[in-house]
């Protein structure tokens, strides 16, 4: 049996100092089968290039052309999704590479 598909929501304005690293950390999980919605929330520094350098698939980008708050942002974003179950890093944070595969057990 397959495991879900978990969507993981990054939200990002301005967020080019961690961007990378938080971007490895959930492309280094255990737990593979997710998705990464990378949502560029008006940024003006380098973020969306960041992004770009990936090459996985399972990265979707989008870019909005007005800033809108955090709260509408993510909701904009979880309307993207396609996961059975959502999860949030913001970019200046990382994950260990177990933490989706030790929340799947808790669900």
């Amino acid at each position: 049996m397959k495991c879900p598909l978990v969507s993981v929501i990054v939200n990002c304005h301005n967020g080019q100092k961690y961007l990378a690293e938080c971007i490895r950390s959930i492309l280094n999980q255990t737990y593979t089968n997710f998705e990464i919605i990378f949502w560029d929330n008006f940024s003006t520094d380098n973020s969306y290039k960041i992004v770009n350098k990936f090459k996985d698939k399972r990265i979707r980008k989008f870019k909005i052309k007005k800033f809108s708050s955090l709260y509408k942002s993510r909701n904009l974003a979880i309307s993207k999704s396609k996961g059975k179950y959502i999860a949030f890093l913001d970019t200046d944070d990382w994950w260990c590479k177990t933490k989706l595969m030790i929340s799947y057990f808790f669900f």
